[in-house]
């Protein structure tokens, strides 16, 4: 398959800053839009990542999480209430979200997986911005790593994506030996440093640093604010720069003051009777909570919130520096996460499950000249980045992605708009070839899915609507489900075997299955093979 590209840059950012608008100016008559003068000025692209974050936040309805500055956000931008993603695992999410295709065009569905031996051709976002001019830089985790066993390293980085990179390590990654806690709910650690010790904290202020030694006369991220009125040291050279957080991934260590904001915490209550109509491929944790006793789990979420609270103040470091530099009126700001998180409910941790907890994360959308301050409840998906963002820039984007502009609910978050949301998970299931049940987790498949010729893997398929989210496993032989929720917001009721749902499932199934194509996913899987032997002669 061959992407085209316009030659022209792409600009896009989750986390929105810029509040100011970007008039209408005359020329020889004609009035330009928005996108002709972004691609008149080139706007700088603030691209802010998030490993594991959920929707726990402030600005997305849980009041109980101090973020300030995501609020903060949500005023200067739009918050989308309903983003989806593609897959609730770090690999085949990042792919997707990074070259604007679903999981089975690009191959990905565990770990290890790599695009560009399903689509070596693919142009990434950042690389589109690169082919054009941009000066591209990495910081943290954009593309999948390993947390925290590559903190410091590139892990499944794409090197032509970038200019340069740049691989942190804190003391996360060095005091690793101090955690304490309960491995299936995620271990933890309240350390006594400030935030420029930890790996994310060194990465914002590599990030300021970069800005003010290339956009002011201000080199260093500890010299003070950047000075207006000083003599400007600045290239004419427009950046994209994706700054990627491995908070609050597990392990959950942020510093000690951040553990403070959460004296005591709720835990979901307990409902053991709904697994009696779910399907087995669903449960990734048993019994309930792993058998973790309340204040494990406790514990658990208050080091999972101050992890959170932690990342806020490294955004609001990254905004403050955009405002002292000038620079935040021709900047698009995205903030997004990979995939959200399980803190207890149907008695599971982590992610890599179908529910809503999981498949939902947050995304906030930042541009110049549109809405601001308005929440979207609308149903998007992430691959939505990667085109929304070019049209804002007034770029031509890839013609073959599989996700759609959001340019018009930016305009009008009310919109009527009725696209339905994909998410899938791959389950391989043990067997003697591989590895045994973990503790705490499922007896039928692996912690992680691996896809090779020795496993045998299935999936799990999920479509999301505004009323509803129906879910096949194993193309529906191993179980199926349907949660209704304007009846059933917490998804503790199977409806898939009601009768009074029977045509909602008939519907349901259809769009599913309509969404993908086994004999292209076949294909694909040859196609990373044959690339595979390749690249070994």
């Amino acid at each position: 398959m061959k992407i085209t590209n316009s030659g022209r840059t792409c600009c896009l950012i989750i986390t929105a800053l810029a509040g100011s608008s970007c008039s209408n100016v005359q020329s020889q008559g004609v009035s330009r839009t928005i996108q002709q003068e972004n691609q008149i000025k080139k706007p700088n692209v603030l691209f802010i990542a998030s490993d594991d974050m959920s929707s726990a936040l402030s600005a997305f309805g849980n009041p109980a999480v101090h973020t300030p500055n995501f609020d903060r956000l949500a005023k200067m931008g739009i918050v989308f209430n309903h983003a989806y993603n593609q897959s609730p695992l770090s690999g085949p999410s990042r792919a997707s979200i990074l070259t604007g295709y679903r999981p089975d065009r690009v191959g990905v569905h565990d770990l290890s997986g790599t695009f560009r031996n399903a689509i070596p051709e693919a142009v990434t976002l950042p690389e589109l911005f690169k082919k054009n001019g941009y000066y591209t830089c990495r910081i943290g985790k954009i593309f999948h790593a390993g947390v925290p066993s590559e903190i410091g390293q590139p892990g499944a980085d794409d090197p032509q994506s970038w200019t340069t990179t740049y691989n942190p390590v804190g003391r996360d990654k060095t005091d690793e030996g101090l955690l304490v806690g309960n491995v299936l709910l995620g271990t933890w650690l309240a350390l006594d440093c400030n935030d420029n010790e930890m790996t994310d904290g060194i990465s914002a202020n590599l990030a300021i640093s970069i800005l003010r030694s290339r956009y002011s006369n201000v080199g260093s991220a500890y010299g003070g604010p950047a000075r207006k009125n000083a003599l400007p040291h600045r290239t004419g050279q427009p950046f994209f720069m994706a700054v990627g957080f491995y908070r609050p991934h597990i392990p959950y260590i942020a510093p000690k003051k951040y553990f403070d904001f959460y004296p005591d915490v709720k835990i979901p209550k307990r409902f053991e009777e709904e697994w009696v109509t779910k399907p087995a491929l669903a449960r990734t944790i048993k019994p309930w909570n792993g058998g973790a006793s309340e204040e494990e789990c406790k514990n658990a979420i208050k080091a999972y919130y101050a992890s959170i609270s932690f990342v806020d103040a490294q955004i609001g470091k990254l905004l403050d520096a955009l405002e002292e530099l000038d620079l935040i009126d021709n900047t698009i700001i995205v903030f997004w996460s990979d995939h959200g998180y399980m803190l207890g409910e149907h008695g599971l941790w982590q992610k890599q499950n179908l529910f809503e907890n999981t498949a939902r994360q947050p995304l906030i959308i930042c541009a110049p000249g549109y809405s601001q301050g308005t929440p979207c409840d609308q149903i998007v998906e992430m691959l939505d980045i990667y085109p929304t963002v070019t049209e804002i820039a007034g770029l031509d984007a890839p013609d073959d992605l599989d996700g759609k502009s959001l340019v018009q609910l930016l305009k009008n978050p009310d919109l009527k708009w009725d696209h339905p949301a994909f998410t899938q998970q791959a389950r391989t299931l043990i067997s003697s070839s591989n590895n045994a049940p973990r503790m705490g987790g499922s007896d039928l498949f692996t912690f992680n899915p691996s896809l090779n010729d020795r496993n045998t893997t299935v999936f799990g398929r999920s479509i999301r609507v505004n009323r509803y989210r129906y879910t096949e496993w194993n193309e529906g032989t191993d179980g199926v489900e349907l949660y209704d929720y304007q009846n059933d917001i917490e998804e503790h009721i199977n409806y898939a075997n009601d009768p009074n749902y029977k045509n909602i499932v008939t519907e349901l199934s259809g769009k599913l299955h309509a969404n993908y194509d086994l004999d292209e996913i076949r294909k694909t899987q040859e196609t990373i093979i044959k690339n595979k032997t390749k690249a070994l002669d």
